[in-house]
C-alpha cells in the first residue's frame, strides 16, 4: 500500500479478492522498507527458522563445493582473485564467506537492514577490500550498475529466489546477469522445480506481540493459494493491529518451472544449456533445493 492510497479496514476483508491470482493480487513483500528490514534480519540471521537463512555448516559445504566446480576451472585473470557476483545476498551469509576464502565479493540485495548488517560484518572481519555490498532492485539494476559491476567470473542466485519474480522479470534479470558475466563465466543458480510446490489451499490465522511485519500486537492471517493456469502460488498476509484495528494487506509470489522452462530462460539470456545438480546437502527439501550451472556463451 502506497502513502497515497486510502488505509485498508476490515471490511477489505469481506470484499478481497477470493482466491487471490499470483501476480494480479500482490506481488512482494516489503523487502526494501526499512522497518520491515530491520524486522526481518534476525529471521535473516536464525539458523533454525529455514526462513532465507542457513545453518554455518550448510553454507560451509555449499562454498566447499563451489571452490570444488571453480577448481576445474582455468584461474581469473592475472593479479586478481576471481570476482564472484552474488545475487539476493542478505545479511552477507554467503558473501562474507567466499571473501574468507579467498574470492573477490560484489553482493546486491534490497534490504537496507540486511544490507547494513553485511557492509558491518566486512569491516569488522577486515574484509573491506574483499566484500561490497551494492544495495539495489534486481528487477532495476540499470547500465550503469551492470557496467560497474562487469566483469564478473562467477555468479550465484542461492535459496531458489529466481521463483520470486514474475516470468517477465526473471527474464530481464537474466539478461542483465549475461550482460555482467564475462563470456565463459560460470553462473550457479538455486531453484525450486514445480515438483515441490504445494497445490493445497490453506488459511490460517495466529495472534502475535510482534512479527516480521508489526512491531505491535496483532492478528495475523495468511491465506496460500496456488493458480494451475498461472502455475504459480500467492500467499497473502493480512495484519490487524489489536489495538487500532489498523489493516494491511502483503503480498508474496512465487513462480514455478518446469526444468525445460528453466533451461530455455537460461539459453534465451545467452547462457548454455544447464547442467543439473541436486540439493548439494539434502539436508531438507524445504531448506535445500537443486542447483544449475551453466555458462555465458563464448559468442
Amino acid at each position: 500500500m502506497t502513502p497515497d492510497e486510502p488505509p485498508l479496514t476490515l471490511r477489505h476483508l469481506l470484499t478481497r479478492a477470493f482466491p487471490p491470482r499470483p501476480w494480479r493480487d500482490g506481488h512482494k513483500i516489503p523487502w526494501h522498507d526499512p522497518r520491515f528490514s530491520e524486522r526481518v534480519l534476525p529471521v535473516h540471521l536464525d539458523p533454525d527458522t529455514h526462513m532465507a537463512s542457513r545453518a554455518p555448516d550448510v553454507i560451509r559445504a555449499h562454498v566447499d563445493w563451489l571452490f570444488e566446480l571453480l577448481s576445474a576451472e582455468e584461474p581469473g585473470p592475472a593479479g586478481r582473485p576471481r570476482h564472484l557476483l552474488d545475487l539476493g545476498c542478505g545479511p552477507g551469509l554467503y558473501a562474507l564467506a567466499l571473501a574468507r576464502a579467498g574470492l573477490q565479493v560484489t553482493g546486491i540485495d534490497y534490504g537496507p537492514a540486511a544490507v547494513a548488517h553485511a557492509r558491518a560484518e566486512a569491516a569488522r572481519e577486515g574484509l573491506d577490500d574483499r566484500v561490497s555490498i551494492v544495495e539495489a532492485d534486481l528487477t532495476a539494476l540499470g547500465a550503469d550498475l551492470r557496467a560497474r559491476l562487469a566483469p564478473v567470473d562467477v555468479a550465484t542466485f542461492w535459496f531458489a529466489e529466481i521463483a520470486s519474480f514474475t516470468p517477465d522479470e526473471a527474464r530481464g534479470l537474466m539478461g542483465d546477469l549475461a550482460a555482467m558475466v564475462r563470456p565463459g563465466g560460470l553462473v550457479v543458480i538455486e531453484w525450486m522445480p514445480e515438483e515441490l510446490f504445494a497445490r493445497h489451499a490453506e488459511t490460517s490465522w495466529e495472534t502475535r506481540d510482534r512479527s516480521v511485519f508489526s512491531d505491535r500486537p496483532h492478528l495475523w492471517l495468511q491465506e496460500h493459494h496456488w493458480d494451475d493456469d498461472q502455475r504459480a502460488e500467492i500467499t497473502v498476509h493480512w495484519i490487524v493491529d489489536l489495538e487500532t484495528g489498523r489493516v494491511e494487506r502483503h503480498a508474496q509470489c512465487h513462480q514455478a518451472y518446469a526444468r525445460e522452462e528453466i533451461d530455455v530462460l537460461l539459453t534465451d539470456a545467452g547462457f548454455e544449456r544447464p547442467t543439473h545438480h541436486p540439493p548439494i546437502t539434502g539436508v531438507d527439501e524445504q531448506m535445500e533445493f537443486p542447483v544449475l550451472v551453466t555458462r555465458r556463451g563464448e559468442g
